[in-house]
Protein backbone atom coordinates (compact mmCIF):
# COMPACT_ATOMS: atom_id res chain seq x y z
CA UNK A 1 0.00 0.00 0.00
CA UNK A 2 2.87 2.41 0.51
CA UNK A 3 3.75 2.19 -3.17
CA UNK A 4 0.36 3.33 -4.35
CA UNK A 5 0.21 6.15 -1.84
CA UNK A 6 3.76 7.53 -1.32
CA UNK A 7 2.54 10.36 0.86
CA UNK A 8 1.45 7.87 3.52
CA UNK A 9 5.12 7.24 4.31
CA UNK A 10 5.49 10.73 5.72
CA UNK A 11 3.05 9.91 8.47
CA UNK A 12 4.78 6.67 9.31
CA UNK A 13 8.29 8.01 9.92
CA UNK A 14 9.21 8.37 13.57
CA UNK A 15 9.24 11.89 15.07
CA UNK A 16 12.93 11.74 15.91
CA UNK A 17 13.82 11.29 12.26
CA UNK A 18 11.87 14.36 11.18
CA UNK A 19 13.90 17.60 11.01
CA UNK A 20 12.83 20.28 13.49
CA UNK A 21 11.01 23.21 11.93
CA UNK A 22 13.26 26.24 11.46
CA UNK A 23 12.26 29.45 13.12
CA UNK A 24 13.08 32.46 11.00
CA UNK A 25 13.31 35.99 12.38
CA UNK A 26 11.88 38.84 10.33
CA UNK A 27 15.35 40.45 10.44
CA UNK A 28 18.83 39.32 11.34
CA UNK A 29 21.28 40.31 14.04
CA UNK A 30 23.17 42.54 11.62
CA UNK A 31 20.03 44.49 10.82
CA UNK A 32 19.18 44.87 14.51
CA UNK A 33 22.68 46.14 15.31
CA UNK A 34 22.58 48.60 12.40
CA UNK A 35 19.19 49.91 13.55
CA UNK A 36 20.44 50.39 17.12
CA UNK A 37 23.56 52.17 15.85
CA UNK A 38 21.43 54.48 13.72
CA UNK A 39 19.20 55.22 16.72
CA UNK A 40 22.20 56.10 18.92
CA UNK A 41 23.67 58.31 16.18
CA UNK A 42 20.33 60.13 15.79
CA UNK A 43 20.08 60.67 19.56
CA UNK A 44 23.55 62.27 19.53
CA UNK A 45 23.10 64.40 16.41
CA UNK A 46 19.61 65.68 17.27
CA UNK A 47 20.10 65.94 21.04
CA UNK A 48 18.86 69.55 21.26
CA UNK A 49 15.60 68.60 19.54
CA UNK A 50 15.31 65.56 21.82
CA UNK A 51 15.71 67.71 24.95
CA UNK A 52 13.13 70.20 23.62
CA UNK A 53 10.70 67.32 23.10
CA UNK A 54 11.57 65.45 26.34
CA UNK A 55 13.27 67.84 28.81
CA UNK A 56 14.00 65.02 31.27
CA UNK A 57 16.59 63.62 28.81
CA UNK A 58 18.91 66.58 29.55
CA UNK A 59 20.14 64.79 32.68
CA UNK A 60 21.05 61.71 30.62
CA UNK A 61 23.06 63.76 28.11
CA UNK A 62 24.87 65.53 30.94
CA UNK A 63 25.61 62.15 32.57
CA UNK A 64 27.30 60.83 29.41
CA UNK A 65 29.23 64.09 28.95
CA UNK A 66 27.37 65.59 25.99
CA UNK A 67 26.59 69.30 25.96
CA UNK A 68 23.06 70.35 24.97
CA UNK A 69 22.77 73.98 23.85
CA UNK A 70 19.11 74.81 23.22
CA UNK A 71 19.65 78.51 22.48
CA UNK A 72 22.55 78.09 20.07
CA UNK A 73 24.44 80.83 21.96
CA UNK A 74 27.69 80.44 23.88
CA UNK A 75 29.55 82.70 26.30
CA UNK A 76 33.20 83.35 25.41
CA UNK A 77 36.12 85.07 27.14
CA UNK A 78 34.21 86.10 30.28
CA UNK A 79 36.46 88.17 32.57
CA UNK A 80 35.75 89.55 36.02
CA UNK A 81 37.81 92.42 37.34
CA UNK A 82 37.54 95.30 39.78
CA UNK A 83 38.38 98.96 39.40
CA UNK A 84 37.99 102.12 41.43
CA UNK A 85 36.09 105.09 40.02
CA UNK A 86 36.10 108.28 42.11
CA UNK A 87 36.79 106.31 45.29
CA UNK A 88 34.04 103.72 44.68
CA UNK A 89 35.00 100.12 44.02
CA UNK A 90 33.40 98.69 40.86
CA UNK A 91 32.96 95.09 39.81
CA UNK A 92 33.39 94.75 36.03
CA UNK A 93 32.18 91.72 34.08
CA UNK A 94 32.87 91.55 30.36
CA UNK A 95 32.88 88.96 27.62
CA UNK A 96 31.29 87.92 24.35
CA UNK A 97 28.38 85.82 23.13
CA UNK A 98 28.62 83.87 19.87
CA UNK A 99 25.88 82.33 17.73
CA UNK A 100 26.82 78.69 17.17
CA UNK A 101 23.57 77.70 15.48
CA UNK A 102 22.84 77.78 11.76
CA UNK A 103 20.09 80.41 12.04
CA UNK A 104 19.69 83.94 13.45
CA UNK A 105 19.08 83.90 17.21
CA UNK A 106 17.41 86.52 19.41
CA UNK A 107 19.61 87.69 22.27
CA UNK A 108 17.82 87.57 25.63
CA UNK A 109 18.71 89.77 28.59
CA UNK A 110 21.75 88.78 30.61
CA UNK A 111 21.52 87.96 34.30
CA UNK A 112 24.48 88.43 36.60
CA UNK A 113 24.50 87.14 40.16
CA UNK A 114 26.92 87.16 43.05
CA UNK A 115 27.01 84.12 45.35
CA UNK A 116 28.51 83.67 48.79
CA UNK A 117 30.86 80.83 49.85
CA UNK A 118 27.88 78.49 50.43
CA UNK A 119 26.49 79.16 46.94
CA UNK A 120 23.54 81.31 48.05
CA UNK A 121 22.70 84.23 45.78
CA UNK A 122 23.29 87.50 47.61
CA UNK A 123 22.80 89.99 44.77
CA UNK A 124 21.61 89.84 41.14
CA UNK A 125 21.00 92.25 38.28
CA UNK A 126 20.02 92.14 34.61
CA UNK A 127 21.38 93.82 31.50
CA UNK A 128 19.83 94.30 28.08
CA UNK A 129 22.31 94.00 25.23
CA UNK A 130 22.60 96.70 22.58
CA UNK A 131 22.32 94.10 19.82
CA UNK A 132 19.03 92.15 19.72
CA UNK A 133 19.90 89.41 17.18
CA UNK A 134 22.96 87.44 16.17
CA UNK A 135 23.46 85.78 12.80
CA UNK A 136 25.32 82.45 12.58
CA UNK A 137 28.98 82.91 13.51
CA UNK A 138 28.48 86.50 14.75
CA UNK A 139 29.69 87.75 18.10
CA UNK A 140 28.21 90.33 20.51
CA UNK A 141 30.32 91.77 23.29
CA UNK A 142 28.97 92.77 26.69
CA UNK A 143 30.23 94.71 29.69
CA UNK A 144 28.48 95.34 32.99
CA UNK A 145 29.57 97.28 36.05
CA UNK A 146 28.31 97.05 39.61
CA UNK A 147 29.16 99.81 42.06
CA UNK A 148 30.01 98.72 45.62
CA UNK A 149 29.61 94.95 45.21
CA UNK A 150 28.54 93.04 48.36
CA UNK A 151 31.54 92.09 50.52
CA UNK A 152 30.60 88.41 50.99
CA UNK A 153 30.64 87.57 47.28
CA UNK A 154 32.80 84.61 46.23
CA UNK A 155 31.42 83.52 42.84
CA UNK A 156 29.91 85.33 39.86
CA UNK A 157 27.34 83.69 37.57
CA UNK A 158 26.61 84.99 34.07
CA UNK A 159 23.66 83.46 32.22
CA UNK A 160 20.63 84.29 30.14
CA UNK A 161 17.48 85.63 31.79
CA UNK A 162 14.63 83.08 31.79
CA UNK A 163 11.01 82.62 32.93
CA UNK A 164 12.01 81.40 36.40
CA UNK A 165 13.66 84.78 37.05
CA UNK A 166 10.29 86.51 36.61
CA UNK A 167 8.62 84.37 39.27
CA UNK A 168 11.49 84.17 41.72
CA UNK A 169 12.40 80.58 40.82
CA UNK A 170 8.91 79.09 41.15
CA UNK A 171 8.05 78.57 37.45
Amino acid sequence: PARRFPWVGRFMTPKAARPAPRLTAPFGLTTACAAMGALVLALVIWRAEMVRLLPQTAAFYKLVGLDVNLRGLRFRDVKVSSETVEGTSMLVIEGAITDESNKPVELPRLRFSIRDAQGAEIYAWNTVLEQSFLRPGEKAEFKSRLASPPPGGRNIDVRFFNKRDLTGGRA
